[in-house]
Order: structure tokens, then C-alpha cells, then sequence
């Protein structure tokens, strides 16, 4: 059985995949740069993105895929347009992509971006952030090993035990209550 590892730890590991992200980030303004993060619970990268947004450095645009997406590559230029930035305006401008892990046909989507991986630094002369899980990130490799080679290793963010086990807790209850509403209703 694996010990249980200390938030403190974690908290101070998290700084640091913080503080890499955003020089990352920086230093790859003016060019295409794949950057992955590796993160298992929406909670936390809710946490980094606001810490992310906070940040006076950065200018963030941020696409959530709805879980119909198929073709990111013309998702990314449609938002693009829409905001009317078609060339990115500020020195620290990236974009931010989230909600992979929701995708329904996730395997498409994967191969599509791999059939498009060399319009992707032609097109985009700014960082293109992924946000994925585990399970996504072994899809990724699996799927879109071309488009994977643009990217660094992946930057890691985690919870403490004790932190999954309240998140998990916290979870449970909030069931049980809708629950409990449900059967309240139904009497």
C-alpha cells in the first residue's frame, strides 16, 4: 500500500507546475508551442485556472469543448475569429483548452487533430494549452503520436489523500442529499 502523501508536499509541487506553466507559457509567445497539463480533478484546474487568469502576465482565451467537438483545429480558429483575433494582440496571449475528457467521440477528435498537426504551428503563432486526464493523455499519445511530439512533458497537478478523500466525501454527501430529495418528493 502506497503512503499517503503529505498536502503540504502537494501544495508546494503544485507551485512549482504552476510556475513552469506560465514560463512556459511566456516564453513561448510569438511561436506555436503545445503545452499539456496533466490534471485528474476539475475541481483543482478550476483552482489553477483562476490563479492562471489572475495573472497580469497572461492574456488567456479559453475554449471549453462541448462534448459533440470533432475538428479542434477549426474549433480554435472559429474562436478566433469570433473574438475577432485573428492574429493574437498582446505578448502573452494563449489559449487554453479544456474539456477534453467530455468528448464523446474523444478518439475523432484525437485523430483529427493528428491528420491537421502541421497547420497547427502555421496557423497559431501562440501556446495552445491542453488540459487532460490520464486517460486522455494515454488516448493522446495512442492517437495523435505526431501532434504529441510538439509538446514538452506533460506539466503534472495533483490532490493529497487527505484532500481526494473530503473531495470524494464532499461528493457522497452531495449525492445522497439529491437523493434523499428525490425520494422526499416522490412520498
Amino acid at each position: 500500500m502506497s503512503e499517503p502523501i503529505n498536502t503540504e508536499e502537494i501544495s508546494v509541487q503544485n507551485e512549482r507546475s504552476l510556475a513552469t506553466l506560465v514560463r512556459a507559457i511566456v516564453r513561448s509567445q510569438g511561436r506555436f508551442s503545445l503545452i499539456l497539463v496533466r490534471c485528474n480533478y476539475a475541481h483543482l484546474q478550476e483552482q489553477i485556472l483562476e490563479k492562471l487568469r489572475q495573472n497580469p502576465q497572461l492574456e488567456i482565451l479559453e475554449i471549453n469543448l462541448d462534448k459533440s467537438a470533432t475538428n479542434l483545429y477549426s474549433i480554435i480558429q472559429e474562436k478566433l475569429a469570433k473574438d475577432g483575433l485573428d492574429v493574437p494582440l498582446s505578448i502573452a496571449n494563449t489559449i487554453i483548452v479544456s474539456g477534453l475528457q467530455s468528448v464523446t467521440r474523444i478518439d475523432d477528435l484525437l485523430i483529427s487533430i493528428n491528420r491537421v498537426r502541421d497547420d497547427f504551428p502555421q496557423s497559431f503563432s501562440f501556446p495552445v494549452v491542453f488540459w487532460i486526464n490520464d486517460l486522455v493523455l494515454q488516448k493522446f499519445i495512442k492517437l495523435a503520436p505526431d501532434f504529441y511530439t510538439y509538446a514538452g512533458v506533460p506539466i503534472k497537478f495533483a490532490i493529497s489523500t487527505t484532500e481526494l478523500i473530503q473531495v470524494l466525501q464532499k461528493k457522497q454527501m452531495d449525492y445522497f442529499l439529491k437523493f434523499w430529495k428525490q425520494v422526499e418528493t416522490d412520498f
